[in-house]
């Protein structure tokens, strides 16, 4: 983080006080975790749903802090002798948080694309960022900062050297989209998907599409959408009187098809073979997206392969390991019924060796629908010809339940925790025989399956 502004300009942005120190001092960044404040740096304190760092700061003097940006109305009971060397209050410090983010994206005159949707929105930054970095250096969001937090926190680490920016934009609830989209105001807007994701929070798929579409309302002056044309909750997008883009199978100005193995992107006539690093092949899609999102950024197909053949998964996303001799697909980082449709389809669909052993586990947040996926998915596998099907949670029940209706109940080991059959399935693992896939939610921490193997 690199702001290079002052004190008194921060008060002003933020629409907060200078309590204590001068307006001309220099203010450059900050730090919101205790944990890792060091002496002579600014602490910026946020309410969260768990903690208030207010309740922190006489820790944060303790180590010498510089300086304090918080709410008014928390610091009454600090002697003024004891405020730090500066003090800036605010009504609010996540919209003050909001407000100079917002006017920092506005110091930088560069592509900068925002992606959302239901699935894939961190491989297709992830891979967005890899073929920007063809052209030059490219500001992303870190890890999964992307929501009204960490969005904020990520627009922050724009600096001078910085030649575009793709930041992915989650939500949780209708409205989330617009309100962190307004702060980095693309010039480019991706959607790769709507599905069931997050269903507890927004109860429809109507619902989630509406969300997702809020970035369109986002886009700079004659900013260009980019979207999935093969999905039907985002045909309506044709309609919209912006720039655009489509990337899909059919009837897209971004088409996608198989050559061999390798991903065939075409585009007005033209059109490129791409080796991806993984045969993941929902990938296809996801690279189509960032494919899009980069030409409507200036670049060419070209650095579009460049860029794709030289993108590194994230972790815990269809990462593929070697165990012993086994192949162990690990998708560990989230689960919704459409990410683990396609995780299976990957494992059965390509060139991977049986035997199949499957490791599920729980596909949180989806609220009153939960009963009715899991079941489906009980349904689905129970026509897969897996050796074994080990499932987890309260929520897999169903699953396990509908596999045993179907008469595969010999073929499935259900535990409501993991941990009652891990040993089986390390075991398994380590005799070195077939495909392993590992996929649930977050919550359930299925990279500690393989830890230490």
């Amino acid at each position: 983080m690199d702001l290079n502004t002052n004190i008194g300009t921060l008060a002003e942005i933020t629409n907060g006080r200078v309590i204590k120190g001068g307006l001309d001092a220099p203010f450059n960044s900050f730090e919101a975790d205790t944990r890792k404040l060091k002496g002579g740096d600014f602490f910026w304190a946020f309410r969260g749903g768990a903690h208030d760092a207010h309740a922190f700061l006489e820790e944060t003097l303790a180590k010498s802090v510089k300086g304090w940006i918080v709410e008014d109305n928390k610091i009454g009971r600090f002697d003024k002798a004891a405020y730090p060397e500066f003090v800036i209050g605010v009504w609010d410090t996540l919209k003050a948080l909001h407000r100079l983010a917002a006017w920092h994206r506005g110091r930088f005159r560069i592509p900068l694309a925002a992606v959302t949707g239901s699935n894939g929105k961190s491989t297709t930054k992830e891979m967005l960022r890899s073929i920007f970095a063809e052209s030059g250096p490219a500001c992303s969001n870190a890890g999964n900062l992307n929501n009204h937090f960490g969005l904020p926190l990520s627009l922050l680490e724009l600096r001078k050297e910085h030649k575009f920016g793709v930041f992915e934009l989650g939500a949780s609830k209708k409205g989330d989209i617009f309100e962190i989209g307004s702060l980095a105001r693309p010039t480019v807007a991706v959607i790769t998907n709507i599905g069931p994701s997050h269903l507890e929070y927004f109860g429809d798929l109507e619902t989630i599409f509406r969300t997702k579409a809020e970035i369109v309302d986002c886009l700079e002056p004659g900013g260009t959408l980019v979207y999935n044309a093969d999905d039907k909750y985002l045909a309506p997008l044709k309609d919209r009187r912006i720039n655009k883009l489509s990337f899909g199978c059919y009837g897209a100005d971004i088409t996608i098809s198989d050559s061999g193995g390798l991903l065939k992107l075409g585009y007005k006539g033209a059109s490129i073979e791409v080796r991806l690093p993984s045969a993941v092949r929902h990938n296809y899609r996801n690279a189509a997206a960032a494919a899009g999102a980069a030409i409507a950024s200036g670049l060419d197909l070209t650095a579009v392969k460049a860029g794709l053949e030289a993108f590194v998964p994230p972790p815990m996303r269809m990462q593929i390991l070697e165990i012993n001799g086994a192949a162990v697909i690990l998708d560990a980082y989230n689960a919704n019924p459409a990410s683990m449709r396609a995780a299976l389809e990957t494992a059965f669909g390509s060139s991977f060796k049986k035997p199949f052993y499957l490791a599920l586990g729980d596909m949180k947040e989806l609220g009153r629908h939960s009963e009715r996926y899991h079941s489906e998915l009980g349904e689905y596998l129970s026509g897969l010809d897996a050796e074994r099907i080990f499932l987890a949670g309260p929520e897999m029940k169903a699953a396990a339940k509908e596999l045993e209706k179907r008469g595969k109940s010999a073929k499935v080991v259900y535990a409501e925790s993991a941990e009652a059959w891990a040993r089986d399935l390390r075991a398994a693992i380590l005799d070195g025989r077939g495909t392993f896939l590992l996929k649930a939610s977050r919550a359930m921490k299925f990279e500690k399956l393989i830890e230490g193997l």
